[in-house]
């Protein structure tokens, strides 16, 4: 084969890597999002909102008793509550809850002392 077709063929695939490269490079940083902010609160909830600590109980698989609970929620997600009575505690067993359940804690012994 002839040295300047040879160079020539070797230039046209080195230029289709080099787009190859720049797609996956735009594809890639289309693709990464920035970290979102996390929105988490501590709230007291009084007995009428029943139905998310029922569902925080059912899903760590303990009893839940009655009176009013501190509830931790992650971006208006509750994820964890303790009780106010008795210091008992449901949580979402499927997400990172240790920290959330130390704060309610803490957050009960404040407002206990308190009271």
């Amino acid at each position: 084969m002839h040295p300047e077709l040879m160079h020539q063929i070797a230039l046209d695939r080195a230029a289709a890597f080099q787009r190859g490269a720049a797609n996956y490079r735009r594809a890639r940083e289309a693709s990464v999002r920035p970290p979102q902010p996390v929105r988490a609160a501590i709230v007291l909830r009084l007995s009428a909102c029943r139905d998310e600590l029922e569902r925080l109980a059912a899903l760590s698989e303990r009893r839940l008793g009655g009176g009013d609970w501190l509830v931790a929620d992650v971006n208006g997600v509750p994820v964890a509550a303790v009780s106010l009575d008795n210091g008992s505690t449901v949580y979402d067993p499927f997400r990172s809850t240790s920290q959330a359940v130390s704060l309610l804690r803490l957050r009960r012994k404040q407002v206990l002392a308190a009271a």
